[in-house]
């Protein structure tokens, strides 16, 4: 006799092994990007802090720092000197998806014991906008 088929335990077969590969690889791949946007994530606070870092050396005087007080910078001013490059003139949560607004702040601190300045995302504490947690 001359088979032009499979057989039905063959294809069984073949089902059960993709669908073993699927149970394997589904989560495998979930995690890698959940933790691709983590990173991305990161990234972004990283680039925030640093053009806010860059902001303030060049600002120090006009901000006016004293010992241990706060000074509150919004992302629309490191965006408007030039500090903070944006794509399409929106930043972007990587892991929510949501826009962040431009008027969120970081909250610059000096401490006059160190001698350094302490930078923190003040509004990104919300839940709606917390960057990466």
């Amino acid at each position: 006799m001359n088979r032009k088929g499979f057989t039905l335990i063959e294809t069984i077969m073949v089902i059960a092994i993709l669908a073993l590969l699927m149970l394997i690889l589904v989560p495998n791949v979930i995690s890698l990007i959940n933790k691709n946007n983590i990173k991305s994530c990161q990234n972004l606070e990283d680039s925030i802090k640093n053009a806010a870092k860059v902001y303030v050396a060049n600002n120090k005087y006009q901000l006016g720092f004293s010992c241990d007080t706060a000074k509150e910078i919004t992302i629309q001013t490191l965006v408007d000197s030039g500090d903070l490059k944006l794509t399409d003139n929106k930043l972007v949560n990587p892991v929510s998806g949501k826009d962040i607004p431009l008027s969120s702040k970081i909250k610059v601190t000096y401490n006059c014991t160190t001698k350094d300045f302490n930078y923190e995302f003040d509004e990104f504490v919300t839940n709606e906008f917390k960057l990466c947690d």
